[in-house]
């Protein structure tokens, strides 16, 4: 509906019922029956597009007239809203007016809200098109001879105007007044004073004006200090009046003014970090970086260490926790390794890198850790700087930059919690759901239901496994699929020797090769090591070359059964060798078995061997310089217990002859022989030494002749 020529109108497309309009009133035949028997009052006839036939709504039958109103609402109003929609245009003026308009306040200028200047342009577009409307409504009333109809004009206005907010699709947001009265004296006030009419008082915000510069500093520090009463905002604006009074400031009018003024983003930073902490501060206020989305694995590994939020019995009944070290490749959040522990330790992250190294086959290009636990001993020992091509340690204190966290805390909601025993996730954590049941929990602790922690371990292993197989959030692929196709050529696959490289633990001090072999202690217990040879035999000659030389030693914690041996020198460690567990014998000759005695009797010809090779090169040495006794008249000691003279029979093998005697059935026959053989093997062996021995002295003194001449 509209007003033509002051009539209130209705096009004949909108009465008819048609395919196009199946709310119209009436069938297009009984129309045209009407009007054929002018029954109907036709204003304009209509003629092209947009330019419809107007019937009169007052000439409508009664029937047809109430069809109306109850499908198409009060016809003047509808007019109204039609004419104002009709007549609403956004002016490119009061855009700019709105958009440069400024506040300006004791200590600062601001502009208008975007969202206020869209409102106060809707504003004035409203209330140019009511100005039309009411122009046209004066000259329509005078043109017959009448006054304008100024109260039922802006009751009409006024309902128009609100049913602008609620259409549809040309909804109309602005907020003028809906009462009649104040929506004329709203435009009276626009036509007098232009667009600055329809900007809000409030945004003078008297509170600046009143709070002036030396005011705002004493409310900051008021509100910041710690070392006197702290004060909620309704004790600061008591005392702010207080103190205005004595200092001649103005006196504020609620709390709002002084919470308005301390929230300002200018002011806000001042005292925030004075009332909820410096890390509060940092996190409000500093800018956060954001990450484009990694694109291949091994790119970036994450490891920490937390709570495991489980509990378990001990075995003395006892309640407990425990704690769990995770490795994590950034791209898939595939957890590549872990280890559970009472604490987080350095041998928690040792095992936890280990394994995931052990999983992944390459290291890292780049290994993030926190600067906590045993990662100090880590970074003495160069396992983190041998694990990746760059470890970094992350900031303290900024939980929203370690992704892991993130996914700890999506692994704990998700996947631990469905177990009763959950301890709840971390005390930072504030939704319900993030909560055990503690009245269940407490009740089977008390039935001593808890698991055991191999049942716990086995259980988290369980869940980790879940994690893993379940569908990324952002890619919807499974995260062990993510990881496993993908490939990441920069960085470097890992072999068996790697591994020693990586993870053996170099000690803190260097220990001396003795006789009985190198003496290490890891975690109190003692291990004993000695070179051999590839016939895994003592090497005599290192041993020969290297009592007394001081070692630093490399160790894997969960296998000792082989270690390295490094020197340290200006450029750093030199590796040596390689040593095995020192060699252990039966002290008892009753618990020598014959391996024990052949391994005895090599040991100790190699020993004699080494004292008669070290006793040449020292006579040889000697003489070379003329400094040996026979050249100077004087004689050389012999070598104690030492025979060189080759054995005429043959060699007496007491492993042999101790294998012959255990086959006796016999067991006092088998003893007695056992002891008769071994008491004659051992007065031939005498023997032999000693032939052996006057050998010895016999080539000695040919060679000490023979140097001589």
């Amino acid at each position: 509906m509209e007003t033509y020529n002051g009539i209130v109108c209705i096009s004949r497309s909108t009465l008819i019922i048609s395919e196009s309009n199946p709310n119209g009133i009436m069938p297009e035949g009984t129309l045209n029956s009407l009007n054929y028997r002018k029954k109907l009052k036709i204003v304009r006839n209509g003629g092209g597009e947009g330019n419809p036939t107007l019937i009169a709504f007052d000439s409508l039958p009664p029937k047809y007239k109430k069809l109306a109103q109850e499908r198409f609402g009060d016809p003047k109003v509808e007019a109204e809203k039609e004419g104002l929609l009709k007549n609403i245009e956004i002016k490119s003026e009061a855009v700019s007016f709105f958009k440069l308009h400024t506040i300006e306040y004791t200590d600062r200028i601001e502009n208008l809200p975007e969202e206020t200047q869209e409102l106060y342009v809707n504003n004035a577009a409203v209330l140019d098109a009511l100005k039309l409307a009411w122009d046209k409504h004066v000259m329509a009333s005078r043109s017959k001879s009448k006054r304008p109809l100024t109260g039922e004009f802006w009751k009409n206005a006024a309902l128009a105007t609100q049913k602008l907010l609620t259409l549809k699709d040309d909804k109309i947001t602005h907020d003028l007044p809906k009462n009649p009265r104040r929506l004329q004296e709203k435009l009276q006030e626009y036509i007098r004073d232009g667009y600055i009419s329809l900007v809000s008082q409030r945004f003078a915000n008297t509170y600046s004006v009143k709070i002036t510069e030396k005011a705002g500093k004493w409310l900051v520090s008021r509100w910041s200090t710690r070392s006197i009463d702290i004060v909620t905002l309704e004790q600061l604006f008591a005392e702010y009046n207080c103190e205005a009074e004595k200092r001649g400031w103005k006196k504020l009018k609620s709390t709002k003014a002084v919470r308005d003024y301390l929230y300002r983003p200018e002011i806000e930073p001042l005292w925030h970090a004075a009332r909820f902490g410096e890390l509060s501060a940092k996190e409000k206020f500093g800018r956060q970086h954001r990450r484009k989305q990694l694109t291949r694995r091994d790119t970036l590994w994450y490891s920490d260490g937390t709570k495991l939020n489980y509990y378990y019995q001990d075995e003395n009944g006892k309640t407990k926790t425990c704690n769990v070290y995770e490795v994590m490749d950034a791209y898939s959040e595939v957890f590549l390794g872990y280890h559970i522990s009472p604490t987080e330790d350095y041998e928690a992250q040792y095992f936890a890198y280990k394994m995931a190294i052990q999983r992944a086959g390459h290291k890292p290009y780049e290994l993030k850790y926190d600067n906590q636990g045993g990662h100090k001993k880590l970074e003495s020992s160069d396992l983190l700087k041998n694990l990746a091509r760059h470890a970094v340690n992350t900031a303290p204190y900024n939980g929203k930059s370690k992704t892991i966290e993130s996914a700890f805390n999506r692994f704990q909601s998700q996947f631990l919690h469905k177990d009763w025993y959950f301890t709840g996730q971390n005390i930072t954590a504030k939704k319900k759901e993030s909560r055990g049941n503690d009245e269940f929990t407490l009740e089977n602790i008390k039935r001593g239901n808890l698991p055991t922690l191999d049942e716990v371990k086995a259980q988290y292993a369980k869940r980790r496994e879940e994690w893993n197989n379940a569908p990324h959030p952002k890619t919807g692929i499974a995260r062990n699929e993510m990881y496993r196709t993908s490939v990441n050529e920069e960085t470097q696959a890992v072999d068996w020797l790697d591994m020693i490289s990586i993870f053996g633990v170099t000690t803190k001090d260097p220990a001396t090769y003795r006789a009985g072999g190198l003496q290490i202690e890891v975690k109190k217990v003692k291990y004993a090591y000695e070179v051999l040879t590839s016939e895994g035999m003592p090497d005599m000659d290192f041993y020969r070359k290297n009592i007394g030389r001081k070692f630093y030693t490399r160790y894997c914690p969960d296998d000792m059964s082989i270690v390295s041996l490094y020197e340290k020198d200006a450029s750093g460690m030199r590796f040596v060798t390689m040593a095995q567990p020192f060699i252990h014998i039966e002290g008892a000759m009753q618990n020598q078995t014959s391996a024990d005695l052949s391994f005895i009797r090599k040991i100790d010809f190699q020993n004699k061997q080494m004292r008669i090779d070290n006793e040449r090169e020292r006579n040889e040495l000697l003489a070379e310089n003329n400094m040996h006794p026979n050249q100077h008249g004087l004689s050389v000691a012999p070598l104690k217990g030492v025979n060189t003279s080759k054995a005429k029979k043959g060699k007496i093998d007491i492993g042999e002859l101790q294998k012959e005697v255990s086959n006796m059935t016999a067991l006092e026959e088998q003893k007695k022989t056992a002891q008769r053989a071994i008491k004659k093997a051992s007065k031939k062996i005498e023997k032999e030494s000693s032939l052996e021995q006057e050998d010895f002295y016999k080539a000695r003194r040919e060679l000490l002749q023979t140097s001589i001449n």
